[in-house]
């Protein structure tokens, strides 16, 4: 009831962003199975123009990752680039690599404008293997 409750506190705007932050969040838990990574990268890069703040979008994924199961870093990453690019803000979406103690492990987090948006606290060890960068139109 609290999580309800909190949702109906909300501006009709960021209602509207965590809703669309959770459907973006399923959306790609789900394409992640299904499509080539390849059609995914290009999805969640493709430019818009919007008014959302990078913070309030941070914000709004960040809250629907810890309430949907098995949003993992990747799902989290690949949604919050995707919403920061509709919303006009560029990013990069990094991938690293850790050794542990039952093999490797792998992490993804957000950058944008220098700062570490998700996935901060569990980067530090991780070897970078790559970084996909979404950049808005120039109109």
């Amino acid at each position: 009831m609290k999580a309800g409750s909190s949702f109906l506190a909300l501006s009709n705007s960021d209602r509207l962003l965590v809703l669309r932050a959770l459907a973006t969040l399923a959306f790609v838990r789900l394409a992640l199975g299904i499509v080539p990574l390849r059609w995914l990268r290009a999805w969640a890069t493709r430019p818009g123009s919007g008014a959302q703040s990078v913070g309030r979008i941070t914000w709004a994924v960040s809250a629907c990752t810890r309430r949907l199961p098995g949003s993992t870093c990747l799902v989290s990453a690949f949604a919050l680039q995707r919403i920061l690019s509709r919303e006009g803000h560029a990013s990069e979406l990094h991938i690293g690599v850790a050794r542990r103690q039952a093999g490797l492990a792998a992490h993804a987090w957000v950058v944008c404008q220098g700062e570490t948006l998700i996935g901060e606290t569990e980067m530090g060890d991780y070897a970078h293997l790559v970084a996909w960068r979404a950049v808005p139109d120039d109109d």
